[in-house]
């Protein structure tokens, strides 16, 4: 399971360098933390053997870049 929580693109880089994929497809959701201003945050499933984990991280135009780029699916 990864240590801190990681919350941005940099962090899950991080994870997928260590042998963790991307479970499509990754949820777009309202923020919590941003309920008030309509901000999204993008809910990601990583998985690696039989470990799952969770890391949200927040909406940037180089996540949407990524995920683009990678063919992942958003809902």
């Amino acid at each position: 399971m990864p240590t801190p929580p990681l919350r941005d693109l940099s962090g899950l880089a991080l994870m997928l360098a260590e042998g963790w994929q991307i479970e499509a497809p990754v949820l777009a959701r309202l923020s919590w933390a941003q309920r008030r201003t309509g901000d999204l945050a993008y809910h990601v499933i990583i998985t690696r053997a039989a470990q799952r984990s969770l890391i949200v991280i927040a909406e940037t135009p180089d996540l949407h870049q990524y995920l683009a780029a990678h063919a992942i699916p958003v809902v």
